[in-house]
């Protein structure tokens, strides 16, 4: 079955011209002859000419009662009960005026005018086939009259028959090869069909004949977006949005554009101006938001994300979105607030129940989010990351039998998880375990060649012990490949380098670490221990002193850092 195309109809009311009262052009329908010219005529004339100048300021209740006034004087007049019939259009009595055409076609069924009309009435009715009749008809009994090919061209392809609607286009381009319409439709009907040349072909046409208009740069815009030339498209919807700024499916469409290429600034233009077109359009706000997240713009992000809310409050989407960038702008209490709301409207999100967590976690309420956890295991045991969440909570809260408890029950069920290795390897390292430590990292690394943490994990525990340093540095350089960016596996790697008794690439790589980590104690006492070694002790010092102001991000690290700061003031001499 052919694709049924659904095509706007641009009725025309073709009015023939004369003289008029406001200077404009009126029909010269009803004007009568000298002979006929008596003072009933005249009279009748004259509500017309009041009616006509009503119409064209738009008063169309006055035009009605002018005219009606009119037919009174001159009943048989058909022109008069057309113009009647139109004001009743416009003033929205479809059902009066259909009765009227209707009547005025059975006593005269060859008034072209009267069946244009009727054939309007009919389309808005969506009764199609009896519009088609009727401009068949018409066609009959006017073949020059070019609007009815238009007409049904339009509605044969809104009824699927494509060929019998491009037949109609065809004819009238045959008659009027510059009738922009036409063309228009016509490519249409091309693009639907995935003939893209054509369609090309005849939207350029367009152009050419009418360069301002908008809907052809549209849509060549279309076609160069679907062949891949996505230069070519932009510039297209760029000259829709000149010729028409209010395009807003070209606006659209060139903001999708630049989503795509990653262009978010531009596409946050766009979208901006969009949604000043259309501010009720909640979808636009939220596309808004997102965008502005990617452009780190989290300040608009919450605006947009709070209107969208406020028009949905049950609608979880918004909501998650907005804890998320209230979390990354540190109000973590007002993104908690917003994640219970999403768990009072779906009780068992696990998203949601991760991020609460998560969000507890950087604020060091271990208590909190480990019960976060429980809960999800309560309705949930199918996935073994949250096993390893737990366990990791357990952990940095520092209640390591809990630990040991959750790990070994995630184990049990899946004793291939590699993240539940790796944790359980932490585990530990943490309660003194060195043996078990690196068996369990050495299996993650087995399960997962790739898992950059516990390469870094195995290869830091080797060096700070001394041990196996070539084989460390590899592992270390292994998960660097993985992570390049990560400052911690960089402090690893300037590790090694230390306790192989290179000190000037350790101080050049410790250094390295701290321009992408500047608060991590461990770091700092590293840095110290280097420049103790060199000699430098005002610098170590400095580092160590530093590495106390976050000693409570690391157990152990306050204790030896004050000891290393002790036996460091006595070699320095004393003033």
């Amino acid at each position: 079955m052919a694709a049924r195309i659904l095509f706007p109809l641009f009725f025309i009311f073709i009015l023939t011209t004369s003289c008029s009262l406001t200077g404009k052009q009126m029909p010269d329908a009803g004007i009568p002859s000298d002979k006929e010219w008596r003072p009933e005529t005249q009279k009748a004339y004259l509500e017309y000419l009041l009616g006509y100048e009503a119409e064209i300021k738009g008063k169309w209740e006055t035009a009605l009662i002018h005219y009606s006034k009119a037919l009174e004087i001159d009943p048989a007049s058909s022109h008069l009960k057309v113009q009647i019939s139109n004001m009743l259009i416009k003033l929205g009595k479809m059902r009066e005026a259909l009765s009227r055409m209707e009547e005025l076609v059975k006593t005269n069924p060859d008034y072209v005018p009267a069946l244009m009309s009727l054939g309007e009435l009919y389309n808005s009715q969506k009764r199609v086939d009896d519009a088609i009749k009727i401009y068949e008809k018409v066609l009959k009994i006017d073949p020059e009259k070019n609007e009815a090919y238009l007409f049904l061209g339009v509605l044969y392809a809104s009824k699927g028959d494509i060929e019998k609607g491009l037949n109609m286009f065809e004819a009238l381009l045959k008659k009027e090869p510059e009738n922009v319409m036409a063309l228009y439709y016509t490519g249409s009907i091309n693009l639907e069909n995935k003939d893209y040349d054509k369609a090309e072909e005849n939207f350029k046409s367009i152009i050419d004949i009418n360069p301002s208009f908008d809907a052809a740069h549209l849509n060549l815009g279309i076609i160069s977006e679907i062949k891949g030339d996505v230069k070519n498209a932009e510039e297209y919807y760029k000259q829709a949005l000149h010729y028409n700024p209010h395009n807003l499916f070209a606006r659209e469409r060139l903001a999708q554009l630049y989503v795509t290429g990653r262009s978010f600034d531009k596409a946050i233009k766009e979208l901006e101006e969009l949604s000043r077109g259309i501010p009720r359009n909640i979808d636009l706000h939220q596309r808004l938001g997102l965008l502005y997240i990617q452009n780190k713009q989290y300040d608009k992000a919450v605006s947009e994300f709070r209107i969208v809310i406020e028009a949905r409050p049950a609608d979880i989407s918004p909501r998650y979105y907005l804890a998320l960038v209230l979390e990354e702008l540190n109000r973590y209490d007002e993104a908690i607030e917003h994640l219970k709301k999403i768990l009072l409207l779906d009780p068992k999100n696990v998203n949601t129940f991760l991020n609460l967590a998560l969000i507890y976690s950087k604020q060091n309420r271990y208590t909190d989010a480990a019960r976060v956890y429980e809960e999800i295991l309560s309705f949930e045991k199918g996935k073994p990351e949250i096993y390893a969440y737990l366990g990791n909570t357990y952990i940095q809260g520092r209640e390591y039998k809990k630990a040991e408890e959750v790990l070994k029950d995630g184990l049990k069920r899946f004793k291939d998880n590699d993240e539940l290795n790796f944790v359980m390897a932490v585990l530990f390292e943490k309660t003194g375990s060195f043996d078990d430590m690196v068996l369990h990292l050495k299996y993650t690394i087995e399960l997962n060649p790739k898992h950059a943490d516990a390469l870094n994990y195995l290869g830091y525990s080797y060096a700070d012990k001394g041990i196996n340093l070539d084989e460390a540095l590899s592992l270390i350089k292994k998960a660097l490949e993985l992570k390049p960016d990560s400052g911690y596996i960089i402090d690893s790697l300037g590790w090694v380098y230390f306790k192989q008794g290179k000190i000037k690439d350790a101080l050049k790589t410790l250094l390295r670490a701290l321009e992408l980590v500047k608060d991590d104690p461990v770091l700092l006492e590293h840095l110290g221990d280097i420049y103790e070694v060199m000699g430098d002790h005002n610098e170590a010092l400095k580092a160590w002193n530093d590495s106390l102001k976050f000693h409570e991000k690391e157990p152990g690290v306050k204790e030896r850092v004050e000891e290393k700061l002790k036996k460091l003031k006595l070699k320095i001499p004393q003033k």
